[in-house]
């Protein structure tokens, strides 16, 4: 044998370490990861009681959570609150708070407002826009009630055009549909980041860059998206970015977040004034920041534990790792559902996370919510005009490999079940 065709033998024998050294790595990386795992659904205790595919609606609340909250109520019974040093102790509370979602999201402290609910940050917004009759704003046909109602109140308020285009499920060129919408007299976009209705991912990015550059706000339902994906405020360069605190990011009701971009502010006066400085004379200055869209008193000991339970998910829970975790789950659940018999798909595969959304032929989305209730796990249906109507697993990070199998072999069992019955 020539030395030109001689097998170099250690060569060979290094590609095979490495690939072993490779296989290792993973094998260890999922023993990791399973072990991680466990620890932390011992501080998620709802998850043990059903199959817990509902974080699109409500998350799970953390052991961490639960006890600062009941420690801080606690001591509100006991001690009360007469102290004059009350409200000084809530003021550092919301700022402590803020500061961590400022590390979140990778936005500054002063982008930073507490609200109660995704739906006060978008209609902060919208009541802040100093409009004028005949002004446009374009939305989509996938978008939540939440999103309709702080368009609405303006439209009928000031005179507006509301103008929802059909995007589909969020599949294909989403930008181009919105371009081609897009008029003279438009002066705000109002879009999801992921679509509730279809667990669609918007190009956000994209389409901030373009309304920027066509002088157009951007307003963004984010009830889906923080805490689902992993956020960088600063890069997605959009001008309101409004979440809801009891989704994906595990807080107590009635808790959300609005961030507001720094260059932005001034588009967006204040509607509800409760802080800053005034004059008898009907003069005032809202408060510095974001901070000023801030809608009256706050439940301290709620914000306390959404405050705890964020930081858990940024120290111990890892914001990169749950939203790998999620695309990876949902995409498991979309690869089953698609192959089984009786049930059509609605999410588009090439921008989803860990939200999937599906019908079964010959059954109301509620059914197969009600059905698979019966057989120990939580989804929800969606049904509001002018979204398409579905049931709507959301696939979340605590969730296990086992549980997502046995919820798609629920789902194939169901279908089966309605083709004998039809």
């Amino acid at each position: 044998m020539s030395a030109t065709c001689r097998p170099n033998l250690k060569d060979a024998g290094n590609v095979a370490t490495r690939k072993l050294e490779k296989i290792g790595s993973i094998a260890a990386t999922v023993a990791t990861d399973k072990k991680k795992l466990k620890t932390l659904r011992e501080q998620l205790p709802a998850v043990s009681v059903t199959g817990y595919f509902n974080a699109g609606s409500n998350g799970p609340i953390p052991k961490v959570s639960y006890e600062i909250l009941r420690s801080s109520w606690d001591a509100e019974f006991t001690d009360g609150r007469a102290s004059l040093a009350f409200y000084g102790v809530g003021a550092q509370k919301l700022a402590s708070l803020r500061s961590t979602i400022s590390s979140i999201f990778n936005a500054e402290v002063s982008e930073v407002a507490i609200t109660h609910s995704t739906g006060e940050g978008m209609n902060a917004a919208m009541q802040g826009i100093l409009w004028h009759p005949g002004d446009e704003i374009i939305t989509t046909n996938l978008e939540h009630p939440a999103l309709f109602f702080a368009a609405a109140s303006v439209v009928q308020r000031f005179g507006l055009v509301l103008n929802t285009i059909d995007i589909g499920y969020g599949e294909g060129d989403v930008l181009a549909k919105l371009k081609a919408a897009i008029t003279p007299r438009t002066r705000v976009l109002m879009i999801s980041h992921l679509q509730w209705s279809s667990g669609a991912v918007m190009p956000l990015k994209e389409i901030a860059e373009y309304c920027r550059s066509m002088g157009i706000l951007t307003v963004i339902d984010a009830a889906q998206g923080g805490g689902q994906l992993d956020i960088d405020f600063h890069d997605l360069g959009v001008d309101v970015y409004s979440m809801a605190g009891q989704k994906w990011l595990l807080g107590p009701n009635a808790t959300g977040i609005m961030l507001v971009r720094k260059e932005s502010l001034g588009y967006f006066r204040p509607s509800y004034v409760r802080g800053g400085s005034w004059d008898e004379y009907g003069f005032f200055t809202p408060a510095a920041g974001a901070s000023r869209f801030e809608n009256g008193e706050m439940f301290g000991p709620a914000i306390e534990a959404f405050d705890k339970g964020l930081q858990w998910l940024r120290d111990d829970v890892g914001f990169s790792w749950l939203a790998a975790r999620n695309v990876s789950l949902g995409k498991r659940v979309h690869k089953a559902l698609s192959k089984t018999k009786h049930v059509t798909v609605t999410t588009p595969t090439e921008n989803m996370a860990g939200m999937v959304c599906f019908n079964v032929d010959d059954m109301h989305p509620r059914d197969v919510s009600v059905a698979l209730s019966e057989r120990g796990y939580t989804i929800r249906y969606v049904e509001a005009r002018p979204c398409p109507t579905s049931a709507r697993i959301s696939a979340s990070w605590w969730t296990t490999e086992n549980e997502v199998d046995g919820l798609c072999a629920a789902i194939a069992e169901v279908a089966a079940d309605a083709a004998k019955a039809k």
